[in-house]
Order: C-alpha cells, then structure tokens, then sequence
C-alpha cells in the first residue's frame, strides 16, 4: 500500500498555531488517522486490496483497488467501521473515571468525526451506505444518479443553515467544514460525470 503525506498539511498547521488551537487540529488528525484505519481492517478482513493513504490537510483518505465481498452487509460494515470505532473511543473516555474533564477535546473530536461521516451525502460514509443500499433497490445508473442530485440538495440545505449559524457565532471552522464538504462533492460529482460519459458511449456502441 501506497501512503503520500500532503505538504500543504504544514501550511495547515501553521494557521491553526497561529489561531491559538494547534491541540485541537492535531487530535483531529490522530482520530481521522485511527477511523481510516479502522476502515482499513475491515477492508482487509473482507478481502479488499488496499492502494492508498493519503495524510492531506483536511485530514485522511483511504482507497483500495478492490472491495473484496461483494455482498450489501460487507459493504456496510467497511463504511460503518470508522464511525463505530469513534463512536467507541468517545463513549470509553466518557466513562473512564477522572478523564471527562481533561480529554474532553477527545470525546468531543471523536463523535464529531463520527457524526459528520454519517452524513448521507457523498462521499462520506454515510452517503457511500446509502447509495449501496440504492444500488440493491434500483440499480447502479439510478442510484448514482439519486445520490448525486440528493447530495446537492442536501449540502444546499447544509449551507443555508450553516450560513446562519456562522453569521451569528462568527464561526471560521464552521466556514471550512461547509468548504470541504463542497470540495468533496465536486470531486464526487466529476467522477459521476466521467462514469456517465463512458456509460453512454458503450451504450451508443452498442
């Protein structure tokens, strides 16, 4: 497996130092690190060949050559693994006696990751859950089409209410969160269309 650290991480660093909150950022990245490799068990235990890892400035990214089992229920738990495994450190220092107050960044960091990939847009978690289940019911064209569409609406909706949120606590995380969430669906969006393109050109082959 391939991994590639993003230089432009640095710059990253320096803006959250300068911001006073450079604890915050590296927690983040540490418990983004553990999801994806949370992820890259599962894959591996289902018998997916993974490519690569990449260490970017907003955070973490896994890719793998192939999925291994095709099966809906495989799928769902290689997606859900990252979720549950925040999801499971939030909760244990939570419940780990005298550690709540002083690792409250810990659980606070963790069920924002987990949250925020289960959101049903692509391509986090949640939204790569939804689609497969999707794909079951209608098909691989349709329900890649659906999420697509379902994706915009949903970050538009997102935005909007972010908008308001940021006006009022005059929130910059808030402002990247909305940005990278974009970010991921224009690159989601031109992988459907290259997808779309190819389909139709078989299609008129044959």
């Amino acid at each position: 497996m391939k991994i590639e650290i993003n230089l432009k991480i640095i710059l990253v660093l320096i803006l959250f130092l300068l911001l006073n909150n450079i604890d915050t950022y590296i927690i983040f990245l540490i418990f983004i690190l553990i999801h994806e490799l949370a992820h890259l068990f599962v894959g591996i235990m289902i018998g997916g060949k993974p490519r690569k890892l990449n260490l970017n400035p907003l955070g973490v990214s896994l890719e793998f050559y192939s999925y291994g089992k095709n099966k809906l229920i495989y799928k769902v738990l290689f997606y859900l693994a990252g979720p549950l495994v925040n999801l499971a450190i939030a909760i244990a220092f939570m419940y780990i006696e005298g550690l709540k107050g002083e690792y409250e960044k810990i659980i606070y960091t963790n069920l924002a990751i987990c949250i925020f990939n289960l959101i049903p847009i692509l391509p986090l978690d949640g939204g790569k859950i939804l689609k497969e289940i999707l794909r079951v019911i209608l098909g691989i064209g349709p329900s890649n089409k659906f999420m697509i569409l379902f994706s915009k609406c949903f970050l538009f909706a997102i935005t909007f209410a972010y908008s308001i949120v940021i006006v009022k606590l005059k929130n910059v995380y808030l402002l990247v969160l909305i940005v990278y969430l974009w970010y991921l669906y224009y690159i989601e969006e031109k992988k459907y269309n290259i997808f779309k393109k190819a389909s139709d050109t078989i299609k008129r082959v044959i």
